[in-house]
């Protein structure tokens, strides 16, 4: 007996186990936080699927067996037999002794769906959207793991064990809720896809401008990354924070600041199709069209170029430039960490002080440049008769123990006055049911829009390339909702992204 206490006590292989190895720690799967929409739902293409921590026990080998899948027994057997607990995925919820089962979703990537939004994974870290955005975040919850006793000579205590799980973040919902609403974004993708190869929509919530959905086309499937690399669509660019050459709807712009100048919206003005400008240029409007004797409902709605063209010269370069930034042309955007939408571009208040430059800029060309999400944000202060709420993506933050953190958004504030707004409503309910938006005139809802056809100064194989858009918002009673779509290289703005419009908003109507 002295001999073996005395064995027992110097034997540091035994001393070793008693005190740093009574229990054996066995990593069930990497835990990460999801991605959801407005209302909970999750965002993620997942799969289900059962994870089992197995202490070997030669009884029920054949028990467990013949629910491993064909792919994994081969594993399956060589772990068994090594005589210490792994994990294997098994096909059912099994109930067998000495086996815990994990049922986890399994992120799949085998879907475009709101693929720049979400983005995707390289080595368990984001690489783009809001898996690049919130990656510490996301990573923040330790591995699910789970801890089983060993005797004094390391073996697995089978026998009435208790599990000790280090994380159960794999039974809760932490993760980032976004304002995307799956419903809508399922709309966009479908109708948008029949109709546009190149471009973006947008849809936002009135009167929060909260993104609802968000699309660019051509995408992208995460799980086929290399097959997009070489790509000359540029698949990977999410063209909804791009900028782009905006045309007639900058328009909207130019009328609130000549509401604002005292400028009578009533005056008449002959459009005879054109204007000669500094002698030596000549500016048209679309095709050349003659409008006639029009007021500036009739210029908006018409899109006419030559009256904003005259009425520009009544309005102070300094103020048209400040108008422009508060409705948030020529800033960026942060919609979630590192995540921006584009500044675009303005003119600066000397360029405007040149007479042509001013003329172009009146109606939206030479060099003004504009993201989908500005437009966006421009047709909610519309909407809202004259708030500005900057667009917001992110929601919510749910921690561990399933509390909200709100996500930090910007105060709205007062931009433009109301009865400013309220004319421009006005005006974009008329181009949406005579002028160039009546493409997307529909009689199941009530809708006000305008459109652009916006010129580059680019020309492939000696033709113009030319960017189409159609922006506005429904009912038009009660605006709930704004669409703005983008269709790249297309011409005739109205007749090609009008019926995108339409489709999109019956259908969004109906949930």
């Amino acid at each position: 007996m002295i001999f073996v206490i005395f064995k027992i006590s110097t034997d540091k292989k035994l001393e070793s186990v008693s005190n740093n190895k009574n229990f054996y720690k066995l990593k069930i799967k990497n835990s990460r936080g999801n991605i959801y929409d407005c209302r909970g739902i999750s965002l993620l293409n997942t799969r289900k699927k059962f994870l089992a921590a197995i202490i070997p026990d030669k009884n029920n080998f054949i028990k467990i067996i013949n629910f491993v899948p064909e792919s994994q027994k081969s594993n399956f057997i060589q772990n068994f037999f090594k005589n210490q607990p792994f994990i294997s995925e098994v096909s059912s919820n099994l109930k067998i002794k000495n086996i815990k089962i994990f049922e986890i979703l399994e992120q799949v990537f085998n879907s475009n769906f709101l693929c720049h939004i979400i983005g995707y994974l390289n080595n368990g870290h984001g690489v783009c959207g809001i898996e690049k955005s919130f990656d510490k975040f996301l990573n923040s919850f330790k591995d699910i793991e789970i801890e089983y006793q060993k005797n004094a000579l390391g073996q697995i205590v089978a026998k009435e064990q208790k599990y000790d799980f280090y994380d159960k973040s794999y039974q809760n919902s932490y993760g980032v809720q976004l304002c995307i609403d799956k419903r809508i974004q399922e709309i966009v993708e479908e109708t948008a896809k029949k109709y546009i190869s190149k471009g973006a929509v947008l849809v936002t919530e009135i009167p929060n401008c909260k993104i609802r959905a968000s699309l660019s086309l051509p995408d992208f499937n995460p799980a086929k990354i290399k097959n997009f690399l070489d790509s000359k669509d540029s698949n990977f660019l999410n063209r909804v924070n791009c900028a782009y050459n905006l045309g007639s709807i900058f328009k909207l712009v130019t009328a609130a600041c000549l509401i604002e100048s005292g400028v009578n919206i009533y005056e008449i003005y002959n459009c005879s199709g054109s204007v000669n400008f500094d002698n030596n240029t000549k500016i048209k409007c679309f095709n050349g069209i003659s409008h006639g004797k029009i007021n500036l409902e009739d210029a908006v709605a018409l899109s006419c170029n030559t009256m904003f063209v005259e009425l520009s010269k009544k309005i102070n370069p300094e103020f048209f430039i400040k108008t422009a930034r508060n409705l948030g042309f020529g800033k960026k955007i942060e919609l979630a960490p590192e995540f921006f939408s584009e500044s675009g571009n303005l003119p600066s208040i000397t360029e405007l002080k040149n007479n042509k430059k001013m003329a172009m800029f009146s109606f939206g060309q030479e060099s003004l440049m504009a993201t989908p999400m500005q437009v966006a944000a421009l047709i909610n202060t519309i909407a809202c008769e004259g708030i500005y709420h900057e667009p917001k993506l992110i929601e919510n933050l749910i921690n561990k123990d399933g509390s909200f953190e709100k996500y930090n958004f910007k105060l709205p504030k007062r931009v433009l006055k109301s009865h400013t707004a309220r004319n421009l409503k006005k005006f974009m309910r008329k181009s949406i049911i005579l002028g160039t938006a009546k493409y997307a005139n529909s009689k199941k809802i009530t809708a006000a829009a305008k459109t652009s056809t916006a010129e580059t100064g680019i020309f492939i194989n000696n033709n113009r390339v030319n960017q189409s858009w159609i922006a506005g918002f429904f009912p038009f009673e009660n605006p709930k909702y704004s669409i703005i779509i983008l269709a790249e290289n297309i011409n005739l703005g109205g007749k090609i992204c009008g019926p995108v419009f339409k489709e999109i908003a019956e259908k969004i109507s109906k949930i």
